[in-house]
């Protein structure tokens, strides 16, 4: 059993499929977690999701519900939800009910190794053209910033509260797992990659357009470039080595 954990599930305009993402989160944390908190994070919804939210929330005190007061980007909303985590271990996916949050369990050994644990989509379930663009983005992401990211938003990823010490967070869009990794690499943190299980939607649609491509391959070049700049004013602020003296 996982002695304490936090899960974020950011949520934009998820009514169709969050009733089952919830029900099945908090059965799924239930089984595998003495105690547990479910934070979601309510990404400027307009549909009703916020109702769902706070239908299910006022039954559960366990299920937290943050509100971003419009839609700020997925980013914004993952740094939003782990900012309000309570406990040592740190968890996140997604509101879309694509993932077996028990396979959570299989995740957590691995943290006494690692201070970030990363599934990978074995036999991913989504359309044809959004495992091409994945693929891409996977290549260019390792290409660009040196990540070295099977799956690089796969959203299933498990933290010590210490990875959230180490790293701050900055990006924008879609683009916060690629710079976990970064930032992790250039932490000198560990990160370790294990294959989870990936579901079809069972309802909703993904708000992952081909603008949001195009916008998050300008975003990447602009974490770059972010990136570059903060590794100059660390080696600026890191001291010389002291000279020996025999």
């Amino acid at each position: 059993m996982i002695p304490e954990l936090s899960a974020v599930m950011p949520a934009f305009n998820e009514e169709a499929v969050l009733p089952l993402s919830l029900a099945e989160a908090v059965q799924a944390l239930g089984e595998i977690c003495e105690t547990w908190e479910l934070i979601v994070v309510d990404d400027g919804s307009t549909d009703r999701t916020p109702r769902i939210l706070a239908e299910i929330a006022a039954a559960d005190p366990r299920i937290r519900v943050v509100t971003q007061p419009r839609n700020l980007g997925y980013s914004a909303a993952l740094i939003r939800g782990f900012s309000a985590c309570r406990y040592e271990t740190l968890f996140y996916t997604d509101a879309d009910a694509q993932f077996d949050l028990r396979e959570i369990a299989l995740a957590y050994p691995l943290l006494a190794e690692a201070e970030m644990v990363a599934g990978w989509r074995r036999e991913r379930q989504d359309p044809w053209l959004r495992r091409f663009a994945s693929g891409v983005y996977n290549q260019l992401q390792r290409f660009v910033l040196g990540a070295r990211a099977r799956d690089v938003d796969c959203a299933f990823k498990l933290f010590r509260r210490s990875f959230f010490e180490q790293v701050e967070l900055s990006s924008h869009g879609f683009l916060i797992d690629a710079e976990m990794y970064a930032r992790a690499d250039r932490a000198g943190l560990r990160v370790l990659q294990l294959p989870v299980t990936h579901r079809e939607r069972a309802a909703g649609k993904s708000t992952v357009r081909p603008q949001t491509v195009l916008r998050t391959l300008v975003q990447l070049e602009h974490l770059r470039r972010a990136l570059k700049a903060s590794d100059r004013l660390t080696s600026k602020r890191t001291p010389p080595p002291a000279e020996s003296t025999l």
